[in-house]
């Protein structure tokens, strides 16, 4: 694998592009189009990416390596682990916490042109 990615690449090994951060939750984005955004997310323990919504497109999430408690809204959670699929269709509440001992790794697969987020509560 290329240390840098160019737009013809299209297979990608994401433990190679998973970065990790000691301050927050880190995301690295793998290629982003017109149709679409990828990205993953290096999580160390104790770290969290903030709930949030998007008001133009669905967010999944596919989990690779450890687990989170993720964002439901309203108060609400559900604790998710490496294998699973979570989708946030759009104006959805999600986010995650790792409250976990390991690292998650997981990839976001934003579908729509443009990415936008707006803060929300848990």
């Amino acid at each position: 694998m290329k240390d840098t990615l160019s737009s013809t690449d299209r297979i990608f090994d994401v433990e190679k592009l998973v970065r990790f951060s000691l301050e927050k939750a880190i995301v690295t984005e793998i290629s982003i189009t017109k149709y679409s955004g990828i990205a993953v997310w290096g999580v160390h323990p104790g770290q969290e990416v903030p709930a949030h919504t998007h008001p133009d497109g669905q967010d999944t999430w596919i989990m690779i390596r450890g687990e989170l408690t993720y964002y439901l809204g309203n108060g609400e959670k559900k604790v998710i682990s490496s294998g699973q699929i979570d989708i946030a269709e759009p104006l959805q509440v999600h986010g995650a916490i790792n409250e976990g001992s390991e690292d998650v790794v997981f990839l976001s697969i934003y579908s729509a042109p443009s990415l936008k987020v707006i803060p929300a509560s848990p």
